[in-house]
């Protein structure tokens, strides 16, 4: 049973939330357009044995972030329900004792990354 409401992209779902909620569309038959950085997430993915199909995607990298939004507008012919933009990490620590470069990380993936184009 496929959704008419159209596609639903998640990013950040090799695990945990990301990969939940990538199920869990795929169950209330949305086409489902998962994102992960590794191949084997992938893989894993894929054998759930629900309809998800997979991209890997650097949300740090614009020319992957392009490839991948290019790849489910051709896909999903430009009937998009929704975007989860779950991808992201945590840096452990007081804000004043981070490495600068910790720092710039975080905020080029949770914050940044969302936003490119």
């Amino acid at each position: 049973m496929e959704n008419e409401e159209g596609a639903v992209v998640i990013t950040g779902a090799s695990t945990g939330i990301g990969q939940a909620t990538a199920y869990l569309f795929a169950r209330q038959g949305f086409r489902v357009f998962a994102t992960v950085r590794r191949d084997q997430d992938a893989d894993r993915l894929r054998a759930s044995g629900l309809p998800i199909e997979t991209l890997l995607l650097d949300v740090t990298d614009t020319s992957s972030v392009s490839r991948a939004a290019l790849k489910v507008r051709a896909a999903a012919g430009g009937k998009l329900f929704g975007l989860v933009n779950n991808a992201g990490i945590a840096v452990a620590g007081p804000l004043e004792g981070l490495p600068i470069a910790e720092l710039e990380k975080q905020l080029d993936i949770n914050v940044v990354g969302p936003g490119r184009k």
